[in-house]
């Protein structure tokens, strides 16, 4: 039974690196959360091949969600919602009483810093989400991992550049034109950066599909807060706002 067992994980771990190697269909992410880590979690209150399932007392699956960590990065986790929610598109987002999905995708550093087994400064770290247009799965899920290098040293020098409103950054990020825009607050949870983005460029759903969303923890004044990032497809020659390529699952900017 136990090497049955093990072999059944093995095929889940290995689905999982399929999918998050983008060689799997658009559907395969939310496959996997819905018909593999939710069976498991409630027929084996194990969320295997996730790392963890929530859902909140009295509400359920509708406003839960898994996390995935990526059996290639370790240092790469993923939030995914235990709804099916298409991704920044969703009109739920922008509901009243929407689960803070950026919010409690912060808390998965943890889990980050568990696997290197040192602490990690949250200035390195970062969550983004990709416009329909620059994701390879139709599934709602939310990245995070270490800033690329050339990204966070950019960032730290256009700090001061950057306020409390939407502006364009002083210069282009990895050659594409993003807004920017800044929090001062400990915490992630309370930010809705699509909320955000959708309220300053007056965005229905249907047009939020163009834009992709980061969120970059970081220090104003020697005050906790967090850099608001955002880009839309076409600004610039090959901006499919994917925003995820500000992030670098391996991690490389942490010391060895």
């Amino acid at each position: 039974m136990k090497l049955t067992h093990l072999c059944i994980r093995h095929g889940l771990l290995l689905l999982a690196v399929l999918l998050l190697a983008g060689c799997a269909r658009s559907n395969a992410l939310w496959n996997v959360v819905d018909k593999l880590c939710m069976v498991n979690y409630q027929q084996k209150h194990d969320p295997a091949p996730c790392q963890q399932i929530y859902m909140p007392p009295g509400q359920g699956k509708e406003q839960g969600f898994s996390v995935i960590q990526n059996p290639r990065y370790p240092y790469h986790f993923i939030l995914v919602p235990t709804a099916p929610l298409s991704g920044i598109e969703s009109p739920q987002l922008l509901l009243d009483g929407r689960t803070d999905y950026f919010g409690y995708a912060w808390l998965m550093r943890n889990l980050l810093r568990f696997e290197y087994g040192k602490p990690v400064p949250d200035e390195m770290l970062g969550m983004a989400i990709n416009s329909a247009y620059g994701r390879s799965q139709n599934q709602l899920h939310i990245h995070l991992t270490c800033l690329r290098e050339d990204v966070y040293r950019q960032l730290q020098a256009e700090r001061p550049y950057i306020q409390d409103k939407w502006l364009p950054l002083p210069d282009k990020l990895l050659r594409h034109t993003y807004y920017a825009r800044r929090v001062v607050q400990p915490a992630a949870m309370g930010i809705y950066p699509i909320k955000s983005v959708a309220d300053y460029f007056q965005l229905s759903p249907q047009q939020l599909a163009e834009y992709g969303v980061a969120l970059v923890p970081t220090l104003f004044s020697g005050q906790k807060g967090f850099i608001l990032l955002t880009t839309k497809r076409g600004w610039d020659s090959g901006n499919r706002a994917s925003v995820e390529s500000l992030l670098d699952k391996e991690c490389a900017i942490l010391p060895r």
